[in-house]
């Protein structure tokens, strides 16, 4: 499968990059509004941006779907590359929290939103420090077993979602091990709160915030970036100390919210993360 995956991705990237730019200057909007995706896209952006034009919201979606399409070539580059391959394709980091000594002899809790490839930032944190970190089981079995084994390369473990994961994650946190979650999706019922993104109150994945509260380990923000002129970045912030505090979803989300307005094209938006809102539940992506 990772010959596959490699013939998939076969050009190099910033070449592939340069592709998709010149393709999706001619392709037609009108093209791209019978893909399902592209308009959950622009229905996330709408409710993301309530004050920008229907016209600007369609230019910002087909500028977000580029970016989603080259976050997938990304994914099928790591999937079939060694690891010193993505090492050097990360030309900066941004806050070097990773290498502190102190962080590498304690517990550390990494959460991240769907910023670019996860796969690919996974792969760079895996190099650095091992990790047992949540994984949502892919309905495609092949691809499924290929991509959890390609997760645990590095001395990692991947836990699948639920009660026994969060047991297996709190009792690796315990042991001074690291572990990392994407924290923008939303949870299956019971894992999550209801917290603002983006001014609406929606199902938020709580783990990570709950996880640093009850074993004060230090908490980590990272996502992968970006730049024509630099290439890949990889990002680290420290949250607010408010995130160990009961209302920790809330200084979670927000602080994801925050670094998605720095470049929001880079954002994964054709994920419905808005299906699950508080009061009257509608499917807003029906209307």
């Amino acid at each position: 499968m990772k010959i596959i995956f490699y013939v998939l991705s076969i050009l190099p990237i910033k070449l592939a990059f340069s592709f998709l730019d010149i393709f999706f200057k001619f392709l037609p909007l009108r093209l791209l509004k019978i893909f399902s995706p592209f308009n959950v896209t622009r229905k996330n952006l709408s409710i993301a941006f309530e004050n920008i034009t229907p016209l600007e919201i369609d230019l910002l979606a087909k500028e977000s779907y580029k970016e989603t399409i080259k976050s997938l070539y990304e994914t099928l580059y790591t999937w079939s590359r060694p690891s010193k391959k993505i090492i050097s394709k990360v030309k900066k980091i941004n806050n070097r929290f990773l290498f502190n000594f102190q962080n590498h002899e304690s517990g550390l809790i990494i959460f991240a939103p769907h910023n670019r490839s996860i796969d690919f930032m996974l792969r760079w944190i895996s190099t650095q420090r091992s990790h047992t970190s949540l994984y949502k089981k892919i309905k495609f079995k092949p691809i499924n077993k290929f991509v959890k084994k390609f997760r645990e390369e590095e001395d990692c473990t991947m836990v699948e979602t639920g009660i026994g994961g969060v047991k297996s994650i709190y009792n690796a946190l315990e042991n001074n091990q690291m572990t990392c979650m994407a924290s923008d999706q939303v949870p299956a019922d019971g894992l999550g709160i209801y917290s603002k993104f983006f001014g609406h109150e929606c199902y938020s994945f709580a783990l990570a915030p709950k996880l640093a509260r009850k074993t004060k380990k230090e908490i980590l923000l990272t996502y992968l970036s970006y730049k024509s002129e630099i290439g890949h970045i990889i990002n680290f912030k420290k949250p607010k100390i408010e995130i160990y505090e009961k209302n920790g979803v809330d200084v979670m989300n927000k602080e994801m919210e925050d670094e998605i307005k720095k470049s929001p094209l880079e954002y994964s938006w054709e994920y419905k993360k808005f299906r699950k809102l508080s009061g009257d539940i509608k499917d807003i992506y029906q209307n």
